[in-house]
Order: C-alpha cells, then sequence, then structure tokens
C-alpha cells in the first residue's frame, strides 16, 4: 500500500511495533500459552523446536498466522521465528503472500530475501475475481518454476483471508479438482474443529473461482495441468460483471432503534480506492428494527467494495435495494 503506516492511536500500534525487530526472539516456553490461546482451535507446527500457528495444507501449500513483532509477537508468530522456519525447511525456495490491508500490517520484502506478494482486501470480506485470478496465476508460475518451490500464505489470524486463497491455489495447483473438496481439505486441515473458512461469502467465492474455469473459460478435468501465465496476461480475462443500482439500504434485524446511518459507496481496489457517493454524515433513518434509508441518487455498482461496518447478507437487483443485517 502506499503508506503502510498506522497513524492512529499510540494504544492502536504500539503493541505491532519495535524498535529492534530482529531482537523479538521466540520464547516459546514463555509465550505458549499465549499463543495458543489465541490461535485457538487453528492447528499449530509444534515440533523440531518450533511453536508456530502454521499449518501444511499441502507440502507446497503453507498457512500461517501475521508474522508479528513487537508486543504482538507474545501471542502470535514471531516475525523471525517464520523467517527462520522458512529459511531452514525451504531455504531459497518458498515466497511469502500477504493478504492484510490493514496500516501497520506489511512489512519489508527484505525481511523474507524480496520474496513477497501483496494481495490487500478487509478481513471477512473476499477480493475482487481479478485479484484471485492473479494471485493464483503467480502462485503457480512460482510453483511450476521449481519442484522444491513452496507457497507460504497469512492475512491476521491466517483463517479466513489465507484460508479463501489457499482454497483457490489447491484448484490452480490441481491438489483438489473442486472448490467442494478445497473447502473440505481446509476445513480437516486447518483446524481441530472442522470449521475452518466459515463466512458464507468467502466460501462462495472459492467456488466462483472453480466456475470461472468450468463454465467461462470451459477448462474441464485437473485445471493443475493448464501453465501458469503472468498476472497481467490477456488469457485468463474475468467477465464483466453485471452493475447494480443502488436505491437504498435496509438494516434487518439490527435488535436496537437504527437512529443514524451513513453509507459510502468506494469504486476500485482498496490500494486506489475512489469516492462515487456518500449519503452525509448524521443520516437520519426511521428508529425502527427494521430501516430503509432512501439514497437520493442512482449510483451504479459494480466490482462494487462496500463497508458498512457489518455483515452484507445479499442483493435484490428488482428493486435495487443492498440489505445488511
Amino acid at each position: 500500500m502506499h503508506n503502510d503506516l498506522d497513524n492512529g492511536a499510540l494504544y492502536s500500534r504500539l503493541h505491532k511495533s519495535s524498535c529492534c525487530p530482529e531482537t523479538t526472539c521466540a520464547c516459546n516456553c514463555m509465550w505458549h500459552c499465549c499463543r495458543k490461546c489465541v490461535s485457538g482451535n487453528k492447528t499449530r507446527y509444534e515440533k523440531d523446536g518450533y511453536d508456530l500457528d502454521l499449518t501444511y495444507l499441502q507440502p507446497r501449500i503453507i498457512v500461517h498466522g501475521f508474522p508479528s513483532i513487537g508486543i504482538e509477537h507474545m501471542y502470535r508468530n514471531p516475525r523471525y521465528e517464520i523467517r527462520r522456519f522458512l529459511d531452514e525447511k525451504h531455504a531459497d525456495h518458498y515466497k511469502m503472500f500477504n493478504f492484510c490491508c490493514e496500516p501497520g500490517r506489511g512489512y519489508d520484502a527484505s525481511v523474507y530475501h524480496d520474496r513477497v506478494e501483496r494481495y490487500p482486501f478487509k478481513d471477512h470480506n473476499t477480493p475482487p475475481l481479478e485479484t484471485m485470478v492473479a494471485f493464483a496465476e503467480s502462485c503457480k508460475l512460482w510453483l511450476d518454476s521449481d519442484p522444491l518451490n513452496v507457497c507460504s500464505m497469512h492475512c491476521k489470524a491466517g483463517k479466513g483471508r489465507a484460508g479463501l486463497m489457499s482454497c483457490v491455489l489447491m484448484i490452480r495447483s490441481g491438489a483438489c479438482q473442486s472448490a467442494l473438496e478445497a473447502l473440505d481439505h481446509y476445513d480437516l486441515t486447518r483446524v481441530t474443529n472442522k470449521r475452518g473458512l466459515t463466512v458464507n461469502s468467502q466460501r462462495k467465492y472459492v467456488i466462483f473461482y472453480e466456475k470461472l474455469w468450468r463454465d467461462h473459460w470451459g477448462i474441464s478435468g485437473d485445471i493443475g495441468k493448464i501453465k501458469g501465465e503472468t498476472p497481467n496476461s490477456n488469457r485468463w480475462v474475468v467477465p464483466d460483471q453485471p452493475e447494480l443500482r443502488l436505491f437504498g439500504v435496509e438494516i434487518l434485524n439490527s435488535g436496537m432503534p437504527i437512529r443514524h446511518l451513513r453509507v459510502k459507496v468506494f469504486k476500485g481496489t482498496y490500494l486506489t480506492p475512489r469516492q462515487v457517493y456518500d449519503t452525509g454524515a448524521g443520516t437520519n433513518a426511521a428508529s425502527t428494527s427494521s430501516s430503509v434509508l432512501s439514497c437520493e441518487c442512482d449510483c451504479p455498482i459494480q466490482g462494487k467494495e462496500i463497508d458498512f461496518g457489518q455483515k452484507l447478507t445479499h442483493t435484490t437487483p428488482r428493486t435495487g435495494t443492498l440489505k445488511i443485517a
């Protein structure tokens, strides 16, 4: 991102900063309980002297939590412990993929020998289809270039965003032959309670990715046998997405009166967002449990990136009303 510094309040950034990051040692015995508690049901790598929130989904596909510094390394993966692990297990044959979009969730590529790529999108959300295609093709090229190469990927917790993209990669690499197989494998491998990728929209996007290959590009059989292309190649072009017109927003089952609602619509990516609509601050909505806000302008939505601060449940193209709950 153009500015990856977290310039918020001190309490919001102190835990993830350090004057000397390389001094944040693992201290596995001291911080094991904290790290185990934060990682929850995720499968951990606890052998060979390592204690990491890290899972091999496949021998060449690794998913893990954010490589942290500062106070945060006490309950997440220490950044330089992740590097030590990868250098020991896959020296000169790994590439790091970061899906975090939050300020302060980037790091210098030199930490991982300048083999870092970033495809940022918001937590509990999905990326544009173009981003998934570009990521998968980049990974495929890397894996095909050497049989020893591996892909190591993370978001913040190493579960939702990284889970979505790792399922996409399992399809693209041929490790799994369908979206449902990839999702089932992730649920069984990354966590101990079989509830790995739980956000419905993220699960659907794994299915959408397979449908791109099967229905739009007409590829049947093992997708992994198709050679990788550069991300800007014209071979795998995502179809034009339908345009909807936004006329209103309806809040469902809020459980409390909705007194003020503000809706902003942005076009573009999280790196270069462009605001196309704003209802304005302090917009009044009826104080009911099912409130409707009528937008005064006819706002087009295509490849939408909308942040309501709540879950987007579905859209109704017939009325053009977005419903959130």
